[in-house]
Order: C-alpha cells, then structure tokens, then sequence
C-alpha cells in the first residue's frame, strides 16, 4: 500500500512537469518564479530581476515560439528609451538591470550600457555649449581707434609772402587793408598782400595803428 503510494505521487509529479515544458516557449531553459521563461544557457543568474529560477529544464525545447524574453523589456519603436532603462542590447531590447554582467542574457549582450540607476531618457547626450571666444586684448583699442572720428589735418601757418622792394630805414609798411603798419624787421615788413611803403608820421596820420602796439621811432 505505502509503495503503491510512492508511485503514485512520483507519476504526478512527472505529470505536472512535463505539462509545465510543454507549455513552455521554444528555446526555454527554465521557468522563474514571477511566470516568465528564460533561455539562459547557465541556470546561475538565468532569472535574475524575476525572483529567481523557480524550475530548470536543462536542454532548450525545439519546434515552438521563441521563449519570452528575460531581463529585457520588449522591443521598442526608434526614439527615446524607456523610463528607467539602463541599457540596450544587441537584439535591439532594453534593460533595466542594475549591473551590466548578465543584464542582457539570452539576447545578445549589452549593446550599450548608459549608466547604473540612471536611464537614457532623451536617446541623446546634450551639447555642450562653448563659451563666446576671447577677443585679443590687442585687438580692442584697435576698433576703438577705427571707430573714432578722424581728425581733421591742421593747416599750416600762412607764410609771409615775399618782401616788396623799396623799404628800409625810416619806412613802415603799411597794410592798407587792415591799417596795421610794420617796422623794418618785422615777419610782415613789406610782405603782406597789400600795403606800401611810407613814414611812421604819414601812417598815423592815415589812421594806421603799430603791429603789436610798439612804434617803430
């Protein structure tokens, strides 16, 4: 009666096991606990992030669908990661394992790992901006100077045409235009455009006035 028992229980439980495979996807190499399947090659690990390996097949099963993928979400359309992605494998799935040994087994391998505990949200890394270039501190005053009105050029002082003959001793020379007269050896003595030569006396008499204020008697 008691080995007849035995017997019973063990056909159950081959029963129950083999029901269990044979619902299994292709591929699958055991059951984890959270009702995923894995295709891992090593039982170590094989369900990491699904409350671990519930039951081992061994050999992968033959002629069905491929088994559900394992510590990877489903494959996503091109753009952004998902939230909480820390990963891309090679066959284009995602991860969000903590580490990367062992983050994408049964697909691959980690194509790019982003970072622990961070995810790619954007699918890019920003710029970086650069700050504005410096501009030469020689250069400054230079476009001051080019920006500042020019000066105008200054004319040189008029210079005194030369003498008219016919002074000397005792004759002042008159500017008939402005009355001012000359003495002999002034800069202006018989040089200016118009005037004459006559007397201190006559020059005065005429309403002349003295270069400087000083007569020349």
């Amino acid at each position: 009666m008691k080995s007849m028992l035995v017997a019973t229980t063990l056909c159950a439980g081959l029963v129950l096991a083999t029901a269990t495979q044979a619902q299994a996807p292709a591929g699958s190499t055991g059951a984890c606990k959270d009702g995923t399947y894995t295709d891992s090659a090593k039982k170590s690990g094989a369900c990491a992030g699904h409350g671990g390996v519930k039951e081992w097949y061994g050999a992968a099963k033959s002629g069905q669908a491929p088994a559900k993928t394992n510590q990877a979400t489903a494959p996503v359309p091109a753009g952004p990661a998902p939230a909480g992605s820390t990963g891309t494998c090679k066959d284009g799935t995602y991860t969000d394992s903590a580490k990367k040994k062992g983050a994408c087994a049964g697909h691959g391998g980690v194509k790019e790992w982003y970072s622990t505990g961070a995810s790619k949200s954007t699918g890019s890394t920003p710029a970086t901006s650069q700050a504005p270039a410096a501009i030469p501190a020689a250069a400054a005053p230079a476009a001051a100077a080019s920006s500042a009105p020019a000066k105008p050029a200054s004319s040189p002082a008029p210079t005194p045409t030369q003498a008219v003959a016919g002074g000397g001793p005792g004759k002042v020379w008159v500017n008939t235009e402005s009355k001012v007269y000359h003495c002999p050896g002034d800069r202006y003595y018989g040089k200016t455009k118009q005037g004459e030569y006559m007397s201190e006396s006559e020059a005065k008499a005429m309403g002349g006035r003295a270069s400087n204020g000083r007569s020349c008697s």
